[in-house]
């Protein structure tokens, strides 16, 4: 009997909650009926528009479909208050609620990290998807960030860097108030944070309490303003009510899960058409209707817009493109050859100039380390002209009127300067490189081929630039018959060109059997090293750079992407070039011969061969071209009389340094007598 009632008792609770769930569902289905009879007087085609979305949806998923039964008559309801965009009067006066909510006052760095976030996001009007590292690149070039706010960013990252500290205080931000809506993706093997949506009405409670006139509180009511003037001018007179896109795609099945307890929240709506979504739950007003032109410019721009996908895509091919562009680890071990042993020889010059006005600016009676001026006051200087534009390559001063310096030699009590050591190739001996040679000739009728193949040849022509110059010029036809072409098969050519001559030169060029592969641009400074800004060449603007054309044949062997394309260097005599150019020159091609045309005697350097007619005689030390040239020219005297004999090892080192010390011997034949072509011959086997 006991079982029996206990039995009956759960059949009869059974039969309760059923009679409760059946009475609840039918005063749902009464709500939702009474709540589309009052929308269908705004909207009259709402009920043929949900029946359409239920009849795919069930078509879809495989349910029979039962369409919305004929509607009662409409009751008034009363409609809940609507939310809008905060006023920004408002927001101005909002107190800030501590604890995990706000900004700690304590000085904690997450709070100011939040505190700058947060006004970042609030400046973005109208707000759109941001992922965290623009968020990043926003911070740092917003010039209202200040030191504290950098270091609180500095502390918070940790070794991570500044893009921890913004994920962080996204994440928090998104835990603590629901004041964003975050997505977390992966890209490059790294994950980063995307803001889809932000609450301005919480977001802003993370600013700290300032006053309204702060120049911060007015760019967030700026914004605020813009944003509600967006939303005033799409308003109309009626108040609708979004829903989540979930609410679209229910079936009847399930009436119960249609609607949040509170009652119901939207309308129904057509397929393609949205209504206007905000971060909170707050009501917002209709869209006006728009015209074709209207939707055609909404779906050109969705068209155009890149997905979520393709932005993923485009940063995945810029660290791709950064992962090639960086140099490889021969490159980098290539250029560590190079390097200054001990660390860099430079001196820095002090922008104080003079070492009184070093002394003065510092408020220390001792001047500094690097390298100072002092001013040439003469007897006929006028201090209150200022410098002269020429400095120390002005023509005239012993008589000009302007102010001139040098370099000031005299020491402070700061110790003994280290010396500066000369600059040299630190990656091979004196030795191998070898003395310097040069021959005074007239280029354009020499015999080029007594010389020998070279890796480097530089030229700086005195091109005829229709200008008063120093020294003799050379027509443009002289210049394309020079017997370039007989120095080099595989090697690089570096031509000065200026004005003018600039087409001429990659004329001559291409004559001669080079490829241009590059240009160095040599900006010229002045003694106080600034740039030149009143020069003594150019026809309409002054002159301040001059150009190297850069020509290559052949296959050489060369070292690639150790130095850049411009040279900065100081302009000291006319047409004297920057002693910059031959350690550069030696590192793109080390060990390899080298020649200079048109050379004088302040080109001359360890292991070139200089050519000119300004030139001191002829020296030259080097055995086979020794023989060569006294067969060519055996009326000129030659330099030294008797050169000192190579050691074994300068002779090894001399072949190691030439790839082009397998001349033939016809080469360098010359109608000679029998004694000087076997002399010749012999002396051509030693230094091979």
């Amino acid at each position: 009997m006991e079982s029996n009632s206990g039995g009956d008792d759960t059949l009869a609770t059974i039969k309760s909650i059923r009679t409760q769930l059946q009475t609840r569902i039918h005063e749902q289905h009464a709500t939702h009926l009474d709540l589309l009879a009052s929308l269908q007087t705004l909207d009259p085609n709402i009920v043929p528009t949900l029946d359409l979305s239920l009849r795919f949806v069930s078509a879809f998923n495989r349910r029979p479909f039962s369409p919305t039964p004929p509607l009662p008559t409409p009751k008034k309801i009363s409609h809940p208050p609507t939310h809008s965009v905060p006023d920004p009067k408002q927001l101005a006066h909002v107190k800030h609620e501590r604890g995990d909510n706000g900004v700690d006052e304590s000085g904690n760095p997450l709070s100011a990290v939040r505190a700058i976030v947060a006004e970042c996001l609030l400046q973005r009007v109208p707000f759109k998807a941001i992922d965290s590292s623009t968020v990043l690149r926003k911070l740092e070039n917003d010039d209202n960030i200040t030191a504290a706010e950098k270091a609180a960013m500095r502390e918070v990252g940790g070794d991570s860097g500044a893009i921890l500290a913004v994920e962080m205080a996204l994440r928090s931000m998104a835990e603590d108030n629901g004041g964003l809506e975050i997505e977390e993706f992966v890209i490059g093997g790294k994950s980063r944070v995307m803001v889809l949506s932000i609450d301005r009405t919480r977001l802003v409670r993370e600013l700290p309490e300032e006053p309204q006139n702060h120049p911060k509180r007015g760019r967030i009511n700026n914004a605020n303003e813009s944003d509600n003037l967006k939303i005033n001018r799409s308003s109309s007179n009626e108040w609708l009510a979004p829903r989540p896109m979930s609410e679209m795609w229910m079936g009847v099945g399930d009436p119960g899960m249609m609607y949040a307890p509170g009652g119901p929240r939207g309308r129904g709506m057509g397929m393609m058409r949205r209504p206007p979504m905000a971060p909170n739950s707050g009501l917002l007003p209709a869209q006006r209707q728009g015209t074709e032109e209207d939707d055609l410019k909404d779906l050109e721009a969705l068209l155009n817009k890149k997905s979520f996908k393709e932005m993923q895509k485009s940063k995945t091919g810029e660290e791709i493109l950064n992962i090639i562009n960086r140099p490889t680890a021969r490159e980098t071990a290539v250029a560590a050859k190079f390097k200054s042993k001990g660390g860099s020889q430079v001196r820095e010059y002090c922008s104080a100039l003079t070492k009184d006005d070093c002394r003065r600016q510092s408020g220390t009676f001792l001047a500094c380390k690097k390298v100072h001026f002092k001013r040439i006051i003469a007897p006929h200087t006028d201090i209150s002209l200022g410098d002269c534009s020429f400095l120390d390559t002005c023509r005239h001063m012993k008589t000009c009127k302007y102010v001139h310096y040098v370099l000031d030699q005299t020491q402070d009590d700061l110790g003994p300067e280290k010396p500066l050591k000369p600059p040299r190739a630190e990656y091979c001996s004196e030795v191998e490189l070898g003395e310097s040679q040069w021959i005074n000739c007239d280029i354009r009728n020499f015999r080029m081929d007594i010389l020998g193949q070279f890796g480097v040849i530089m030229a700086d022509p005195p091109w005829d630039i229709h200008m008063e110059l120093p020294y003799g010029t050379m027509a443009d036809d002289e210049m394309r018959n020079l017997n370039v072409p007989a120095l080099q098969t595989d090697g690089m050519i570096f031509l000065w060109v200026t004005g003018r001559a600039m087409e001429l030169g990659r004329e001559c060029l291409e004559q001669w059997g080079y490829k241009r592969c590059e240009e160095i641009i040599w900006v010229k400074t002045n003694q106080l090293q600034r740039i030149i800004r009143t020069g003594r060449t150019g026809h309409w603007l002054n002159h301040s750079k001059e150009h190297c054309l850069v020509g290559i044949k052949g296959n050489p062997e060369i070292n690639k992407n150790i130095d850049t394309d411009v040279v900065v260097a100081e302009v000291r005599e006319t047409s004297r070039k920057p002693d910059e150019m031959y350690p550069m020159l030696e590192r793109i091609s080390p060990r390899t011969r080298k020649l200079e045309l048109f050379a004088r005697m302040h080109n001359t350097h360890a292991g070139w061969i200089s050519l000119g007619n300004q030139l001191n005689g002829v020296r030259l030390v080097d055995e086979g071209l020794r023989a060569r040239y006294k067969a060519a020219y055996p009326h000129i005297e030659v330099q030294p009389s008797s050169p000192p004999k190579a050691s074994a090892m300068e002779i090894d080192s001399a072949a190691a340094r030439s790839p082009f010390a397998t001349e033939t011997r016809s080469q360098f034949a010359d109608p000679a007598a029998p004694e000087e072509r076997a002399m010749a011959a012999d002396a051509d086997d030693m230094a091979g």
